[in-house]
């Protein structure tokens, strides 16, 4: 679980945070909604350590973080396989990759189902296998959390389902699993936990049954909304 207190941020005069509290539950899905500029990326960043706020008090009780940024800068001529080898080799004294390393990679790149692409360079890849190898990059290095931005931004609906329900398999191994989404619709069928960010500083935490609601997501997203339940599932469309 990660508790964050007292989360007071500003960049560029711009305020993003006043005094938030916010909460990841452990072995969840949480996602991140709300319009451009609300803060869903600089929350990844406050999480993640790369941005240290004065006077936060942050409780973390993970191990290894893994954090996927919305762009990336590919290496060429490498494959899929020595790209996700790439992760063993951040500490700078490493000059191999054990047997059990090696299974560990072939684990993941079965569970992201990629097998068939292990030997294929990463130029050559879709943007949903790149995805998918992004993700088995975390699980190489054992992450136990996983901070994901836009993980199916410029893909396919297909590629996007697919994407989500790795992810959905992965948080089912005990792993928590972080990530920005703005499709609502498929963020009401993937996400156990929502954190809403409102053009207005204001945080709204709750889990999924009391999250969607039209009162709350017109908060979020200024516009009205009309949410309809079936069984397990919410359907929501914009109300004109």
């Amino acid at each position: 679980m990660i508790k964050i207190e007292n989360l007071n941020l500003k960049l560029d005069n711009l305020i993003f945070f006043e005094n938030a509290s916010i909460t990841i539950p452990k072995n969840e899905i949480t996602v991140l909604v709300g319009l451009n500029g609300t803060g869903k990326t600089t929350l990844l960043k406050v999480i993640s350590g790369l941005l240290k706020p004065q006077s936060i008090k942050i409780e973390k009780s993970y191990k290894e973080l893994f954090y996927l940024p919305q762009r990336i800068k590919y290496p060429q001529g490498i494959t899929l396989f020595e790209y996700i080898e790439s992760s063993f080799y951040k500490n700078s004294w490493k000059w191999f990759v054990t047997k059990e390393e090696k299974e560990k990679i072939e684990e993941v790149i079965a569970l992201l189902e990629l097998t068939d692409k292990k030997n294929t360079l990463i130029d050559n890849l879709s943007s949903g296998e790149l995805q998918k190898a992004n993700i088995a990059l975390g699980l190489a290095t054992k992450a136990d959390i996983l901070l994901l931005d836009e993980p199916i931004s410029n893909m396919d609906l297909i590629n996007q389902i697919k994407v989500l329900d790795i992810v959905k398999k992965i948080s089912s191994t005990g792993i928590t699993c972080v990530m920005v989404l703005h499709d609502i619709n498929l963020s009401s069928s993937y996400g156990d936990n929502f954190i809403g960010l409102t053009k207005n500083k204001k945080v709204i935490q709750k889990k999924k049954d009391d999250f969607f609601t039209s009162e709350n997501l017109k908060e979020i997203y200024g516009i009205d909304f009309k949410v309809i339940k079936d069984d397990k599932d919410f359907h929501i469309q914009i109300f004109n």
